[in-house]
């Protein structure tokens, strides 16, 4: 017999992110220790009583510098940054981006977060109606508020944004793919997916991806990282991941970030609601749910650890 297991507070298929509160670190650091460095964005403070389109997407997503400079004078304060940088400490910026409106989310907004989705709906692939499992894409909501996203990019990009010198990853589920190419366009250079990107693992049939196949299919331009296999052998009907074990992932993608697999300094991350919501906690920002189609900018402080040598694969 199949056990549901809720989510406690809902989060991934929410279309507003979750509550404005934050989980415990569960998951102490390993190769490295992780800092925001704040000053740089209003989301760095964590009142999230904004909204998103008005105040950050359309406001060089939430910088605080609002000059024709901004760019350069943000480009160059990231440079003195990592020329200042004791042994052992670099510095980032990391573009996370959640994907717009799903089906998944579409149809918890239909049935209530609180009331049926969660219960029931979610379990399932669809209602007769409408499909959102395994692995929907974008409603026409979503490629909107994903395209908006990559409108505000043009206009900044125009104003100086490094957006030829980002890195780009995916989570592997459509939706985060679909969501990569609206919000970047024309900039996108070679994305890559990596299978710790992805949200929660089990129960909930949205979050079972696709055969690897597929997605070279759908999406020939991203990158399958080594290793990743076939069919979706993380996802099980009965056992729904805990935020203890997204933090490990989140730790272990980060790892690897800073260890060397991506050495570029600006970092672009499509991903999902409750992977998001640990990572955040992990590099010791204040809470932001991110809602659907929501992307910030974080500048990330890393500091080696000295202690251990930290087995980046478990």
């Amino acid at each position: 017999m199949t056990i549901h297991q809720v989510d406690n507070p809902p989060v991934a298929g929410t279309e507003s992110g979750g509550p404005k509160t934050a989980p415990p670190l569960y998951v102490p650091e390993r190769k490295f220790e992780y800092n925001i460095v704040p000053g740089f964005f209003l989301q760095d403070n964590g009142d999230k009583n904004v909204e998103f389109e008005t105040h950050i997407r359309d406001k060089s997503f939430g910088m605080l510098d609002q000059s024709p400079e901004r760019w350069a004078n943000f480009q160059r304060r990231v440079e003195e940054l990592q020329a200042t940088a004791p042994p052992g400490v670099q510095y980032k910026v990391f573009f996370l981006g959640r994907h717009g409106q799903g089906w998944h989310n579409f149809c918890s907004d239909k049935y209530g977060v609180e009331q049926k989705w969660e219960s029931e709906m979610a379990f399932v692939n669809g209602d007769g109606e409408f499909t959102w499992g395994p692995d929907p894409s974008l409603t026409p909501l979503g490629h909107d508020q994903t395209k908006a996203v990559g409108a505000a990019w043009k206009r900044e990009a125009a104003a100086g944004a490094p957006v030829d010198k980002i890195r780009f990853f995916t989570s592997p589920l459509q939706r985060t793919c679909q969501t990569m190419i609206n919000s970047w366009g024309d900039m996108l250079g070679p994305p890559e997916t990596w299978e710790d990107f992805r949200e929660i693992y089990g129960s909930h049939t949205c979050d079972k991806r696709s055969p690897a196949r597929t997605i070279r299919e759908r999406f020939p331009m991203v990158k399958i990282e080594p290793g990743f296999t076939e069919e979706d052998e993380l996802w099980l009907p009965d056992d729904r991941e805990t935020d203890a074990h997204m933090q490990l992932r989140a730790r272990r993608y980060m790892d690897r970030i800073f260890a060397g697999e991506a050495p570029e300094t600006y970092i672009s991350i499509t991903g999902h609601g409750a992977i998001f919501r640990n990572l955040l906690v992990v590099l010791g920002h204040k809470p932001w749910p991110l809602s659907t189609g929501e992307m910030i900018p974080v500048v990330v402080k890393a500091t080696r650890n000295s202690q251990t040598n930290g087995d980046l694969k478990n």
